[in-house]
């Protein structure tokens, strides 16, 4: 019987060697001259051009509103809900500072709230909500088709839940004796429409916009802190008034009543 034939030993390829960065006789002549001062006390000169730069002050935010405003409440509570501090400039509508000529250099529209942040000068309290998610990474949405059903509701705010601040003006500027405004039933039907719409809709989701707090919560709830000033009890919309109480246990939330100063509020 023939011998098996021994398989030939493969060959083991040996360990590279590791690369070692070695220094140039210059560099180590430069390291013992800066060993040797040091030594001594002697400061390390630095280079021009390597220096680490001093920290700069971040620029705080500036809101311009007004402490009735709700769309002004919006931002507030957005503000709040990240814990960013912010300095405030009371525009007293009152009295029609939002028509000076200041004011108009801040805000296009003559109107409030106006957000200031460093040269970046953004109006419309609901596209503000939506800068500041957009800066902050929060409340935003993560997904397209979250953004999208936000910003969805962020447009059904302004088409239908605003009507609640007009039912609310008419009501706080009409004065006693005077006859019925024309407009105001027609207003407080189509904001208890849109009211009973959300109830509806609350009794399925958590929040607004799906699971989590967002931008169309914070929107809509500083309409909903002020309902009862526009005739609306919350004890009528359970689902809405169970919402608003969650709402009100996340860090940072509160009245735009408690969150709005009513005079100017700026560091020093």
């Amino acid at each position: 019987m023939a011998a098996k034939k021994k398989s030939p030993k493969k060959a083991v390829p040996k360990a590279k060697a590791k690369k070692v960065l070695k220094a140039t006789g210059a560099i180590k002549v430069s390291a013992v001259k800066s060993a040797k001062k040091a030594a001594k006390g002697a400061k390390i000169k630095k280079i021009s051009g390597y220096d680490i730069p001093k920290a700069q002050a971040a620029t705080r935010v500036v809101l311009y509103g007004f402490h009735r405003s709700m769309p002004t409440g919006k931002v507030a509570l957005m503000l709040a809900m990240l814990g960013e501090s912010y300095d405030y400039r009371h525009i007293d509508l009152r009295a029609g500072a939002h028509k000076s000529p200041d004011y108009a250099k801040v805000a296009r529209f003559a109107q409030v709230p106006a957000l200031a942040d460093g040269d970046e000068i953004v109006v419309q309290s609901n596209v503000i909500l939506q800068y500041l998610a957009e800066k902050f990474g929060k409340f935003g949405g993560k997904t397209p088709a979250e953004r999208r059903r936000i910003a969805e509701w962020l447009a059904w705010d302004l088409d239908k839940l605003t009507t609640l601040g007009q039912v609310r003006f008419l009501r706080a500027t009409q004065q006693p004796g005077q006859p019925p405004i024309p407009a105001l039933a027609f207003l407080e039907a189509r904001a208890r429409m849109s009211l009973e719409f959300l109830d509806r809709h609350l009794g399925q989701s958590k929040f607004v916009a799906g699971l989590h707090p967002t931008i169309a919560d914070i929107a809509i709830f500083a309409w909903i802190a002020v309902a009862e000033e526009a005739g609306f009890d919350p004890a009528h919309f359970p689902n809405l008034r169970d919402w608003a109480l969650r709402m009100l246990k996340l860090p940072g939330v509160g009245h735009p009543y408690a969150l709005l100063p009513t005079e100017d509020k700026v560091s020093a």
